[in-house]
């Protein structure tokens, strides 16, 4: 049963918690991130079952490191989701001879068009113009514009996720913001709630 008092923590403090030993805190961590992790792990694979392995071995490799990890500045999603990858794209090179291009999402991070309440309030022809806008940015265009927008992961955090330094990172997510403000016919703000509206996790 999910603990009140570790739900309440903000995820600094949950996270100095669990470096100190606290196993209430290290069972929010999962509870808190994992889902996130999940749809994360899930544009490098199709193959569901292996993200939910990996999801479960970062957590066993957090555990396990625990006494040699310090407190961070960073974001802890962003902190849990490099971990991930890392585990995801060893795991995938590894089984690379059972693998075909197309499950190395790392060549075209797919980010789709949700159906949710809030994208049925944008116009159809908007939500079509996103879609088409969207497939015209490079992977890693999508992937940074996804980070930021959807996962809501600091501009700070997201170089060691695409493995770049920060300016090189924050002109990449200003140039596919340019092409879709190009492409869509909108104000960066209009761009911004529409992404946030429209695209699925």
């Amino acid at each position: 049963m999910r603990k009140r008092r570790v739900s309440l923590l903000s995820d600094d403090i949950l996270w100095s918690s669990f470096l100190l030993g606290d196993v209430e805190a290290y069972s929010e961590l999962f509870y808190r991130f994992s889902d996130a992790m999940f749809c994360y792990g899930c544009k490098f694979t199709g193959d569901r079952e292996l993200v939910k392995d990996c999801i479960q071995d970062t957590f066993v490799k957090l555990i396990n490191s625990r006494e040699k990890l310090i407190a961070t500045n960073n974001n802890i999603k962003a902190y849990l989701f490099v971990a991930l990858k890392r585990i995801i794209l060893a795991s995938m090179e590894r089984n690379v001879s059972t693998l075909s291009i197309s499950d190395f999402v790392n060549d075209d991070f797919i980010v789709e068009i949700s159906d949710n309440d809030q994208c049925e309030n944008v116009l159809p022809e908007q939500r079509a113009a996103l879609k088409k806008a969207i497939g015209e940015l490079t992977p890693r265009q999508r992937e940074a514009i996804y980070l930021y927008y959807i996962q809501e992961i600091p501009l700070k955090d997201i170089p060691a996720l695409l493995d770049m330094n920060y300016q090189s990172t924050r002109n990449l997510l200003h140039r596919a913001m340019l092409k879709l403000r190009t492409n869509l016919n909108d104000s960066q703000l209009g761009i911004a709630v529409i992404l946030t509206q429209c695209l699925s996790m």
